[in-house]
């Protein structure tokens, strides 16, 4: 992942993220849909062919329901889980 605003840690840019994803859809007792969200983006770099991370600078984004949330975050997860849904119809599932 590219980062809008590269991170400057000790004079050096981390202009990627590392990503580690979750999301867990889950269904409401009405039928409507819910999801909790736990992402990590981690400040990334490549220098002369070596992955190096800034962990202690990751950014955490945990949402234990949609509720609430902003439109962005709200049209991101509805993007991932349409992308999960294609990936499931193209399989089979």
């Amino acid at each position: 992942m590219n980062a809008t605003n590269p991170i400057e840690i000790d004079g050096k840019q981390y202009p990627k993220y590392s990503l580690n994803l979750a999301i867990t859809g889950k269904y409401n007792g009405d039928g409507s849909s819910d999801a909790n969200v736990a992402m990590r983006l981690v400040p990334t770099r490549i220098e002369n062919g070596e992955v190096i991370t800034a962990d202690e600078s990751a950014i955490g984004i945990c949402l234990g329901t949609l509720a609430g949330s902003d439109a962005a975050t709200q049209q991101s997860v509805g993007a991932i889980q349409a992308a999960i849904q294609a990936y499931i119809q193209a399989k089979g599932l």
